[in-house]
């Protein structure tokens, strides 16, 4: 089982339109996929149009421990997804005086049964806050989706040292996975500076495919549907099902 985080320590780089629509193509493969969404602000969760009632436990209950993955998840399109809500964001302050405040997720994950899963996908914030900690310390691999300028380029490095940090103090089997660049276009001189730099620092880790420009993205996400269902002859869907072929193969080279 994978367990990956979608981090980005810089926001509006499309890293919650990453984790939906690769959640969606995987499970358009064959593979049983779950998303967690662990941003108070709940995109993910709107993304795939879930509306979570007040009395219907969440992600909340399940990081406590009042309730199992099972009892809060919603499925869509092919993905079990573990719902957030607003009110999480009221809730911080208590688990930051919690004991264990930062591996509550890895704990959780722990004591539920998320064997029957070939990949679980974690939704962070974007901020080092206590939900991207936890993400960090639940996870063994992050995918880092980032756009192509260089603003981003400084948040790679934070979050990078960030990781290193984490795999010295928390969490030994986290890396940076894979790279994503996001909203790219290589006509543009910076886009293309911005990508020589960042394979030259990370190789390998960087996509070989990327995810173009594209105004269906943009749409889709307000529609509470995934690239694939809203238009899967656009560029981004072919975009998206590109990368999620080629993030396969690098896990059936790793092992």
């Amino acid at each position: 089982m994978r367990l990956v985080g979608f981090c980005n320590l810089k926001g509006g780089v499309g890293k919650t339109t990453a984790c939906q629509n690769l959640s969606v193509a995987l499970a358009r493969r064959g593979l049983r996929v779950a998303a967690f969404d662990l941003d108070p602000q709940s995109n993910l969760t709107t993304g795939f149009g879930i509306s979570v009632p007040e009395e219907r436990p969440y992600i909340y209950d399940f990081l406590m421990g009042e309730a199992s993955f099972q009892e809060i998840m919603e499925t869509r399109e092919g993905v079990d997804v573990a719902p957030s809500m607003l009110d999480l964001s009221v809730v911080e302050m208590e688990f930051e005086s919690r004991p264990g405040r930062d591996t509550l997720l890895r704990e959780a994950m722990r004591a539920s049964d998320m064997a029957v899963y070939d990949a679980v996908f974690f939704d962070s914030p974007p901020q080092l806050g206590i939900f991207t900690r936890n993400v960090l310390s639940a996870s063994t691999e992050l995918l880092v989706p980032m756009e192509s300028e260089f603003f981003s380029l400084a948040g790679l490095r934070l979050l990078s040292q960030t990781v290193d940090m984490y795999r010295t103090r928390l969490n030994r089997t986290l890396r940076i996975g894979n790279i994503l660049l996001t909203r790219h276009n290589p006509q543009f001189i910076m886009s293309r500076e911005v990508e020589e730099e960042i394979r030259n620092h990370f190789g390998g880790t960087v996509f070989k495919n990327y995810i173009r420009q594209n105004i269906s993205i943009v749409e889709a996400s307000g529609t509470g549907y995934s690239i694939f269902d809203y238009d899967e002859e656009s560029n981004g869907a072919k975009d998206y099902a590109a990368v999620a072929d080629e993030l396969l193969e690098r896990w059936e080279r790793d092992g």
